[in-house]
Order: C-alpha cells, then structure tokens, then sequence
C-alpha cells in the first residue's frame, strides 16, 4: 500500500503529464527518457506556467515533509499555495515507478543536451538570425569597441530603421520569405531591443561569432584590428545560403551598401575603424559578385 506520501507524489506526477501533453509537450511513451530533459530544456516563462498549472494543493504537514525531503516546492499565487514536484521528485518517482536508475536518466539527459547542441550548429539561420547578422555586417560592428548599445533612445531607432530597410531589400531578392514582418511587442520593448534580445540560438549557430551582452551587440570579427575575412566568409554564407541565377546580386549589393552609408556612423558610444569599414564593403561586394556562385543552386 502506498504511503500518504507515495500518493501525493504519484497525483503530482500524474498532473504534470497531463498538462505536459495538453502543451504538447512530450508524448507519453516518452516520459522516462525525456522528461527531464523536456522541462530543464522550458524557457522560463513556458516551464513556470506548466508548474502553475500542474501545481495541486497538499495537506501541510504532508507538503512541509515533501518540501524538507526536497521533492516538491512550494507554488504560490494570490490566492492560495499549492505545491509542484522539484526535478529531483519527477527523477525519484521515475526511479521508483518506472525502474530507470538515477544514472541511466542522468545519461539519456546528456545525450538529449548533446543532440540538440549538434543538431542547432548545423540548423539554417532564421530570417530573424539573417537579419541580425547582415545587419550589424552592414552597419560594421566587428568587435566590442564598434558594438550596437542599445542603451540609449537615438541607438534603438536608428537599429530600428536600419532593419526595416534592409529587411526589405532581403525581401525583395528574395533571400528571406516575403511575410517576415517585424513586430513590436506588448509591452512596449523597442523594436530593435526585442529583436537582438531574442537572438537566443545565433551564438551557437555563429561559432560565437555573435555576441550579445545585456544591450550591446556586435560580431567577433576583427583579429589584431584587422577583419578576419574567414570569419566574415562563413557568416555571409550562413546569410545568404543559396544560389539563385534569377536573383540580381550586383543591384541587391547596391541597396545594401547604401543603407549602411546611411545609418553606420549614426550610433553613438562606439569607434568606428575606418579600414575595417572598407574592408567590410569590398568583402561583400566580392562575395555578392563571385563567391555566391558556389552556394547550392535554387532550382
């Protein structure tokens, strides 16, 4: 017979598996080898709402032993306080329910942590990503002495402005899908902020090229203040990852480098290295008239 315990444990389990599935969260055959993982792997805005949902009321004494025991924690709203299982308690009911060994989840968790790390460092860039990325090529921040700090109202709409157009230009040739639309969130974040903010994958997905630190964002470009032209080659390709013999490079090159006349020399508190600026220009321009010739064709 179970204990008292034992039983608010299993409707604790029972719960989160529930609202698990209803948030398409995970199968049910999955639920030993993944479910750890699963919930560790939540942003957390999305894991703390599956734990309010999942979270049940627990007769206090049972919940003050669960709590001391480090099985479940405490979920408090306005108007009452239920109770979540902690991972350690969804591993302890897994052990005991299912007979996998701490050991064995520990070890399917680390092969789940490595397959998605694999998996993103390969994936395509988002539109999202290939704007950022072109972006800061165009408006030439290399290193953190040129970074993008959004810390100021003048820095938030020039980024802003400098997206919308060359968000345009990639829509017009074709190089990101025609409804990519760039939208303000609710609670009235800038554009731009909300933008780079949520660039979560990019740094993987650039060799860490990328880099985004509180409100400042730049690409590690530079290399003994000169640009690392292997670097910048491997992002152009991440960016523009496809030949297509219709699209007209040479124009698009053009719009391109007009905008970042436009706006790089706009942004305050940076330094701006002149050299790397034309280096940047001509790279482009060859990349844009030779190099995208050995991208994969569209057909």
């Amino acid at each position: 017979m179970q204990s008292t315990e034992d039983t608010e444990i299993t409707r604790l389990f029972t719960r989160l598996v529930d609202v698990m599935e209803q948030n398409k969260k995970i199968s049910r055959n999955d639920i030993a080898s993944r479910l750890l993982y699963e919930i560790y792997n939540m942003w957390t805005t999305t894991k703390s709402k599956i734990l309010h949902e999942s979270a049940i009321w627990i007769e206090p004494e049972i919940a003050n032993r669960l709590v001391e025991k480090g099985l479940v924690q405490r979920i408090t709203s306005e108007t009452d306080e239920k109770y979540a299982l902690t991972l350690t308690g969804i591993a302890q009911y897994i052990k005991k329910t299912y007979g996998k060994k701490l050991s064995e989840q520990f070890s399917d968790f680390l092969a789940l942590v490595d397959q998605k790390f694999n998996t993103v460092e390969k994936v395509a860039f988002s539109w999202k990503e290939k704007l950022g990325t072109l972006t800061l090529i165009l408006l030439s921040s290399t290193a953190q002495s040129s970074a993008i700090r959004l810390n100021n109202e003048t820095n938030k709409r020039f980024l802003a402005e400098s997206f919308q157009k060359i968000l345009d230009v990639l829509k017009k040739y074709g190089i990101v899908e025609k409804n990519a639309q760039l939208k303000r969130v609710a609670r009235g974040e800038s554009i731009a902020s909300a933008h780079m903010s949520r660039l979560n994958r990019l740094s993987r997905k650039t060799n860490h090229y990328y880099i985004g630190k509180g409100s400042e964002y730049y690409l590690d470009i530079e290399k003994d203040g000169e640009l690392d032209k292997k670097r910048l080659s491997f992002l152009l390709r991440k960016v523009f990852d496809s030949y297509n013999p219709d699209c007209k490079y040479e124009m698009m090159n053009k719009e391109l480098q007009d905008i970042s006349q436009e706006y790089y020399h706009r942004f305050l508190a940076r330094t701006l290295n002149p050299l790397i600026l034309l280096s940047l220009s001509k790279s482009l321009m060859k990349f844009l008239d030779f190099e995208i010739m050995k991208m994969p064709m569209i057909h």
